[in-house]
């Protein structure tokens, strides 16, 4: 290996927090599969096997959600399907972001505007933040959820 990606003026904080960002959704859109299992069995499959986009699986967690008995952990999962999608837009603007040199000088990428090493740091615990209550809805709730067969 000869380096050239040391060749990338980028500073190793806004990297760190780009890849630190990345790898919290991929948790948090994980984390919507799985629990997409519990709710409907065979989830994964069809999610894996369909290569489904993140917002392609969001809009499937919020069908599957829907068709579940009314329930108050049916509102919470709604509501973390609504808010995955909208995770999903942040994501989408970061990563396909367009790379540019930001006023400071210092290299970004950016969006609908210069995305900062805060703005990484607020999507990756916003990225979290859904994630875990979802887990705790896959440990708690789901663990004991028993799909209505159709």
């Amino acid at each position: 290996m000869s380096d050239e990606r040391k060749l990338i003026p980028a500073d190793p904080e806004y990297l760190s927090a780009l890849g630190l960002a990345t790898y919290a959704f991929a948790r948090c859109e994980w984390q919507v599969v799985w629990c997409s299992e519990k709710v409907y069995p065979g989830s994964v499959a069809k999610i894996t096997s369909e290569e489904m986009t993140a917002g392609t699986i969001g809009k499937y967690f919020a069908n599957i959600v829907r068709n579940m008995p009314k329930s108050k952990e049916r509102e919470e999962l709604s509501s973390l399907a609504s808010e995955f999608l909208a995770l999903v837009n942040e994501r989408n603007r970061i990563i396909h972001g367009k790379p540019c040199t930001a006023p400071s000088g210092a290299q970004r990428l950016s969006g609908t505007g210069i995305i900062e090493i805060s703005d990484l740091e607020q999507a990756a615990d916003a990225f979290t933040v859904c994630a875990g209550k979802l887990n705790s809805l896959f440990y708690g709730f789901l663990q004991s959820y028993v799909p209505s067969q159709a």
